[in-house]
């Protein structure tokens, strides 16, 4: 990170806490010399209590309106008069007039002041090269600037060449270090900025989640030790791109089950995405594809023949006016899971593989494919019978490999190498129980949980060059086991004999942190029955659940003088 000699942002803090510690204390001598010098006011005949030039800002004639006596305060302390209350007569007046006492907001605005210069000056220091060398006074005695207040692209460079120009170079500083990316398209800054800017605003990571929210339901069969089930969902989510996505996913799943303890599956899933701009369109189309879900069910199970005819009719007119999506995934996999009760206390684990194929045309020009696997390990300890606590830690590593749609040849099409690793905390609580005999039954149960999730991506391109595309083949082949359950963060030079993918990773990887914390809710509702030894099952399940963006960093770009990378906050 960039560092500064000779000046301390903590001790500077510690100066605020003191002007606002001072501040509280300065209101009761404020009321207690008002009282004093109401007393000795209302003891005289009406006329100049005192020729004093040190008390005169703080007497006037009495009954008069203060605007028109006292030195004004603004004068006095340059107290914007914004703080102060509105001029009144001289006894309401001594109370918030010029008095000590009313430089109290005067101090609580300057130490909120300090607070967020040292806040831009941590930030600035943060993103900045290590080796940078920032003048931290020039830095704090500058105001934060606007860092949406950049001239537009299409305002020219002779406008844009004013507005730099105009700059004080620490206000340079914090444009160039918090918002590259705004000064790399501005024609007629100098070309050392651009190039600059263009190097610093690449490693600001690519789109991420922003928040999401997500509602669905699901029904399973049971005969015998056979489960089949399927479900759907609905998904919104803000990408940090100012973009919106709307996921509409269907789901199925067939397996074994030993009682309650095993199990074992293979499940399916096909999702397609929608991107709008705005959430006005990502909430119209959401509304759409629930109708349309609406209509496809009546046509399985409509009633009557018109009225299945009538729902494929209004399905086909739905689906003519949907969009297309531009991110179509499917997903094949499998889990096994086990448990073993000791008393009300019941240790699980669980795990899981994926695959996926996910297409994507949200850059029309340079449509790809991304070929993805993943494994899952949920260890999990439930306690209780009827009212349970949940607690369990979900453990996700991924590779994805993306390759340009456009070049069939699988030998140059690859354009990045990914590594996303997910870690999930939950903390949950699950209320139900079961009615009935061994023979016929019911079941219901409500859980309601929270969250917190850090997704950690590293996002390696990779070029046309030969070597680079039979390094990243090579590495896709044999990937380290390692790299599965902690990504290696490319924040140091690599060694002279590292692997060539190594080095891309510190060169042009782009890194980010993510933090989520969400909430989600479960309602289940089953029944079963044995028909001459054979049990027959049934399950029906709601669910919602979302979350929201607490914390997010990028690895900032090398160092041009140590080959070092740090986190930076983005936000």
């Amino acid at each position: 990170m960039g560092g500064f000699q000779g000046f301390d942002p903590a001790r500077v803090r510690d100066l605020a806490g003191h002007l606002e510690s001072v501040a509280g204390s300065v209101v009761p001598m404020h009321s207690q010399l008002s009282q004093l010098l109401q007393d000795a006011a209302a003891d005289v005949a009406p006329q100049q209590v005192t020729r004093s030039p040190e008390l005169q800002p703080v007497v006037d004639r009495p009954g008069v309106p203060m605007a028109t006596g006292a030195i004004p305060i603004s004068r006095v302390y340059g107290i914007p008069t914004g703080y102060l209350p509105g001029p009144r007569t001289q006894g309401e007046a001594l109370a918030g007039g010029p008095l000590p006492g009313s430089v109290d907001p005067f101090l609580r605005q300057t130490a909120a002041d300090i607070r967020s210069r040292c806040d831009r000056l941590e930030q600035v220091r943060k993103a900045a090269p290590p080796s940078v060398e920032l003048d931290a006074g020039a830095l704090f005695g500058t105001e934060p600037v606007d860092l949406n207040g950049v001239p537009k692209p299409t305002d020219g460079p002779e406008k844009n060449a004013a507005w730099w120009a105009g700059l004080t170079p620490a206000q340079r500083e914090q444009y160039l270090y918090l918002k590259p990316e705004a000064l790399e398209t501005l024609k007629g800054l100098p070309d050392d900025v651009r190039r600059q800017a263009t190097r610093l605003a690449y490693f600001k990571v690519v789109p991420y989640k922003i928040a999401s929210h997500e509602s669905g339901g699901s029904t399973k069969f049971t005969l015998g030790i056979v489960e089949l089930g399927d479900g759907f969902a609905f998904r919104t989510e803000q990408i940090s791109d100012g973009s919106y996505r709307v996921t509409l996913i269907s789901n199925g799943q067939a397996g074994l089950k030993a009682g309650t303890k095993a199990s074992a599956a293979f499940k399916y899933e096909f999702g397609d995405t929608w991107v709008f701009r705005n959430k006005a369109e990502a909430d119209k189309l959401q509304a759409d594809l629930k109708e349309l879900l609406m209509w496809r069910m009546q046509m399985s199970h409509g009633m009557s023949d018109g009225a299945r005819i009538y729902a494929a009719r209004q399905y086909g007119k739905l689906m003519e006016r949907l969009p297309d999506p531009r991110l179509k995934v499917k997903t094949a996999g499998g889990e096994v899971s086990g448990a073993i009760g000791v008393g009300s206390v019941t240790p699980g684990i669980k795990f899981g593989a994926n695959f996926s194929t996910i297409t994507s045309t949200i850059d029309p020009g340079r449509p790809s494919v991304t070929q993805s696997r993943d494994f899952t390990v949920e260890p999990s300890l439930t306690r209780g019978n009827v009212v349970k606590g949940d607690f369990g830690t979900v453990v996700n590593g991924t590779i994805q490999v993306v390759r340009d749609k456009n070049n069939p040849d699988p030998n140059t099409n690859i354009t990045t190498v990914r590594l996303i690793q997910t870690v999930e905390n939950k903390l949950g609580g699950t209320f139900g129980g079961e009615l009935g005999g061994k023979k016929v039954g019911v079941s219901g149960s409500y859980r309601e949980g929270r969250s917190h999730t850090h997704v950690v991506t590293v996002n390696v391109p990779i070029g046309a060059d030969p070597a680079e595309q039979a390094a990243a083949r090579k590495w896709l082949n044999a990937p380290a086991p390692a790299s599965l359950a902690s990504p290696v963060i490319p924040d140091k030079p690599p060694a002279p004999d590292a692997d060539l993918i190594s080095r891309l990773a510190h060169d042009r990887g782009q890194v980010s942190a993510v933090s989520y914390r969400g909430k989600a809710s479960e309602l289940k509702l089953g029944g079963k029955f044995t028909v001459e030894g054979i049990p027959f099952g049934f399950e029906a399940t709601a669910a919602e659940k979302g979350d929201h963006v607490v914390g997010q960093q990028y690895l900032g770009a090398p160092d041009p003088k140590t080959g070092r990378r740090a986190f930076v906050p983005l936000g």
